[in-house]
């Protein structure tokens, strides 16, 4: 045998739907074409697993074809075995590779496969939703049913079961259009009566509603529609022009936390002058100022005068003098937590506990999602009128859904003004 080494030439002809045709060639290190000689093709799957092995003559030019069908990537050897004058071949070791047809039509089925894949999870998806709004419908009527069912029954049970009951209320407010800035122009003015009348706004106008002990009840509507008046008309603080307001058991108010403080005051000697406005005696609030005292976590501070204070300083001091005590009625106006994070959690807390008691809830917030979890009533007042009274999801619905019409009626009619 010579020293003369032999090679083989490969070009990888790639068609479509999964076939590939292998155009080989057999050469002499110096170029010249072995023909009519064995060349052995072992075919292997990519983790080595043998598969099949064919053998092939070349022709006269030293060229050999094979075509392969398979769905898989493959490793191909070709093997020549040499004869008597050349010697055998380094293996020649090579992987089919998809044509640009092939992958294309790869391509397309891995996005057909995805679009598919897409579709069936919206399907799913809008299935679910489905489901949810059909089950969220019946929880709804179910506890609208309830509603119903403890309506009746809270009617036959008599006034002893009324916690509150507002009966033809209305009240109004004079509104002065004169800008009088002091004493000697508003004297002036009065004696030559050139004074601008005054305008008459009702804040409620023949106002009439039951609540019964232990009721969770929200009021809900605009701004300006009357709810917060109608909390102070029920908490005492203002008296009807027409009306009687029937309360029966003592009202815990949450309304303008720090109202009525003196700022020239201790904390300490406000303790005693707003727990006055609320209604509680001397001697009530002398038991119960270490409770409010270490609740506040105000500490030192309650020497100071309250002028000092910040913000959440002052709300942490109302709340504690406001819940003192354990209300037949908890009167709530936005107020769900207050001061810093820590006192927040702990407000809530106290909110939560009042709540879960027998305690009559009357809530005034503008979140509706807060007016769902806590009350089991709504009121929807309108232009300080009674619009509806009802279970709390029915009244949320439609108030929320009127709510969108007139914000889109509203946006519909704004004009880009021009610069």
């Amino acid at each position: 045998m010579n020293d003369t080494n032999s090679k083989i030439e490969t070009k990888i002809v790639p068609s479509i739907h999964n076939t590939f045709s292998l155009e080989a060639y057999l050469k002499t290190a110096d170029e010249a074409v072995l023909g009519n000689q064995n060349i052995t093709c072992n075919t292997y799957k990519l983790d080595g697993e043998f598969i099949n092995s064919h053998q092939y003559v070349t022709d006269d030019e030293g060229k050999f074809e094979v075509s392969f069908d398979s769905d898989n990537d493959l490793k191909i050897e070709l093997i020549f075995e040499g004869s008597e004058e050349y010697e055998k071949t380094e293996l020649t070791t090579f992987f089919l590779k998809e044509s640009e047809e092939e992958k294309k039509r790869i391509e397309e089925e891995e996005k057909q496969k995805e679009l598919e894949e897409k579709r069936l999870a919206e399907e799913k998806e809008k299935e679910e939703k489905a489901l949810k709004r059909q089950q969220n419908k019946e929880r709804k009527a179910k506890l609208l049913e309830e509603y119903n069912n403890n309506q009746n029954y809270l009617q036959t049970t008599g006034d002893d079961n009324v916690a509150i009951e507002l009966r033809n209320v209305s009240l109004s407010f004079k509104i002065g259009n004169d800008k009088i800035d002091n004493l000697k122009e508003y004297v002036i003015r009065t004696l030559k009566r050139n004074k601008e009348k005054k305008t008459i706004f009702k804040a409620t106008d023949d106002v009439s509603f039951k609540i019964y002990k232990g009721e969770k009840v929200g009021l809900i509507g605009y701004n300006g529609a009357g709810k917060s008046t109608l909390l102070k008309i029920i908490s005492g603080v203002y008296s009807p022009d027409e009306g009687d307001v029937i309360i029966n058991g003592n009202i815990a108010p949450l309304l303008s936390l720090g109202a009525g403080f003196d700022k020239n005051y201790s904390g300490r000697e406000n303790i005693f002058l707003n727990g006055a406005i609320l209604g509680y005696d001397e001697k009530f609030l002398r038991e119960k100022y270490d409770e409010i005292l270490e609740f506040s976590e105000l500490g030192d501070f309650i020497n100071l005068a309250v002028k000092n204070y910040s913000s959440g300083m002052l709300s942490k001091l109302g709340f504690s003098i406001a819940t003192i005590v354990d209300p037949d009625i908890l009167i709530l106006d936005e107020v769900l937590g207050v001061g810093d994070i820590t006192f927040k959690k702990k407000s809530k807390e106290k909110l939560k506990s009042l709540m879960e008691s027998n305690t009559t809830v009357l809530l005034v917030s503008h979140s509706i999602s807060e007016i769902r979890s806590i009350c089991d009533k709504a009121i929807w007042i309108e232009k300080g009128k009674v619009r509806e009274i009802g279970e709390v999801n029915y009244i949320c619905d439609k108030y929320t859904k009127e709510a969108k019409t007139a914000s889109k009626e509203k946006t519909k009619k704004l004009k880009p003004q021009r610069f």
